[in-house]
């Protein structure tokens, strides 16, 4: 009987870590569209409200799901902290600050990274053209990031049960 209760607990747990790895993949989908809806609306916020940056990301903090909210939240409220911080550092704070809840790679904190590098730094077109900019790579992204998803995520699924059973058999 611990045998058999046993073995039903490491499939289920290979098979929780499975479904927890393809999960991510469709995180990252999903929040790479959110930034690039949220970039939208913050081109939105400059060109026609022209909304002081702190007022905007606070914004679209509340419009976005979390965790990237959090994110634009935490921009928002580096800016209007107090310490004269530029909107460069304040970007580049809430990204590090907000990382680890992200299913992020490398390659888009790079663009993020990148953009945050020109906020605030320049008139109301220039700023968006950088937006735009962002936008066409991060849509390039979760377009890479999807394609990625569609690989990926059933294997995994598979696999964590899979591996699972292998365990079972060995032990067993």
């Amino acid at each position: 009987m611990s045998k058999l209760i046993g073995s039903v607990l490491i499939i289920a747990a290979a098979t929780l870590l499975g479904f927890r790895i393809a999960a991510r993949y469709a995180d990252r989908t999903k929040q790479l569209r959110q930034f690039v809806t949220a970039l939208k609306v913050l081109e939105t916020e400059i060109h026609y409200a022209a909304t002081p940056l702190p007022q905007a990301l606070q914004r679209i903090g509340r419009l976005v799901p979390k965790p990237v909210a959090a994110f634009f939240q935490s921009a928002a409220d580096k800016l209007r902290d107090g310490r004269g911080i530029r909107a460069s550092e304040a970007w580049q704070e809430a990204l590090l600050a907000n990382k680890a809840h992200l299913a992020l790679k490398e390659a888009d904190c790079e663009v993020l990274l990148n953009f945050g590098q020109t906020l605030g730094v320049s008139d109301r077109q220039d700023q968006i053209k950088h937006i735009h900019l962002a936008i066409a790579h991060l849509s390039a992204e979760e377009n890479n990031a999807r394609d990625e998803q569609q690989r990926n995520e059933k294997m995994w699924k598979y696999l964590g049960a899979l591996m699972g059973l292998t365990v079972v058999i060995l032990l067993y």
